[in-house]
């Protein structure tokens, strides 16, 4: 091998699968999450449409096609779109695995949340089949929807973590440097606003579940009572808003790192859009363009909320503010940061 041939091959390994977190580990950080965030709008859209069985089998299209055939006309062109992209979520997720594979000895979280979003993929697309067998039962399709959110989620805790690790900004706005007592009442309250998130995500797919857009003209749908089953997603959502405010007044009060304000913050305008998409869902008869707006609102939620629980347990805790500290130092040295 010529001098040049190595300098290019090393060029290539340190680019791709660095041995220091770099753009390209970010990169696919934010990959992660619009990908796993545009699987859950296309599965908004099959249901929207009357496509959830578009194609009617799994793993194939039909029992003779691996593919939609032109006789399905538009569903099934539909259905067969949202599941070529679980490919594009796959490949994303192998990307990011091979990408921190020369840092799995000093990166050991990013690691194993690689390896856990490349599970989820295939844990994904099993539900996903499941759903289809059982002609899209809402129960089953709730937890196709979840499980969903959890990917985004879980894309979001190594985005954050990636830019942690390789980011001035993000170090400077976090005040890693800083060395407070535990503070055990940051930690809570970021973990409790993940709680009451989980649960008004879910009683959302309850409400979906027991609406208008099934996927499928012959799908069962959920036995309650539309009225009720809104009103009940509504009082965790309430109480999530109370928990954002109060997460602000006591980042002013306790001097918490200027980071946590700004996700709060976030989360008020991304709860108002959702707010407001809700309530004129509720006295419209629940459209299928503001279901699928709603749809966007829940992902951006995901996102914002764990964002936070992230940042809020991470600098809650002096061990693991130490072990990020530890790794930032690591960036410094190599003149990543």
């Amino acid at each position: 091998m010529t001098t040049t041939s190595a300098i290019r091959r090393g060029s290539f390994l340190d680019r791709f699968i660095p041995l220091n977190v770099n753009g390209w580990v970010r990169t696919l950080g934010i990959a992660s999450i619009l990908v796993n965030f545009l699987l859950v709008l296309t599965g908004g859209l099959v249901r929207l449409t009357g496509s959830g069985l578009g194609c009617p089998t799994w793993p194939r299209c039909t029992s003779d096609s691996w593919t939609n055939v032109p006789a399905m006309g538009i569903h099934g062109f539909i259905e067969f779109g949202n599941r070529t992209l679980t490919g594009a979520v796959g490949i994303i997720a192998l990307l990011t695995f091979i990408s921190v594979w020369r840092l799995r000895g000093r990166y050991t979280d990013l690691f194993g949340i690689a390896f856990v979003l490349g599970l989820g993929v295939i844990v994904q697309a099993v539900v996903g089949g499941l759903s289809v067998w059982l002609r899209l039962n809402p129960w089953m399709v709730g937890v196709h929807f979840m499980l969903s959110g959890f990917m985004v989620a879980l894309a979001a805790i190594f985005y954050a973590r990636v830019r942690r690790y390789s980011m001035r900004k993000v170090i400077e706005s976090e005040r890693l440097s800083d060395r407070p007592e535990a503070d055990n009442v940051q930690r809570f309250l970021g973990i409790v606003i993940a709680a009451v998130t989980i649960v008004a995500v879910y009683m959302g797919t309850l409400v979906t579940g027991t609406g208008p857009h099934s996927g499928d003209t012959d799908s069962a749908r959920h036995a309650f009572d539309p009225q009720v089953v809104t009103r009940l997603h509504s009082i965790p959502v309430w109480v999530l808003l109370v928990l954002v405010m109060a997460t602000l007044v006591l980042a002013k009060r306790k001097n918490w790192a200027p980071a946590v304000s700004r996700n709060a913050w976030i989360i008020v305008l991304v709860m108002l859009f959702q707010g407001a998409i809700g309530y004129t869902q509720y006295f419209t008869g629940s459209p299928g363009f503001l279901v699928w707006f709603h749809l966007i609102g829940a992902g951006l939620l995901i996102w914002s909320v764990t964002a936070l629980l992230e940042r809020m347990v991470v600098l809650g805790t002096p061990a693991l503010r130490d072990l990020a500290e530890s790794r930032v130092e690591i960036a410094e040295a190599n003149g990543i940061v």
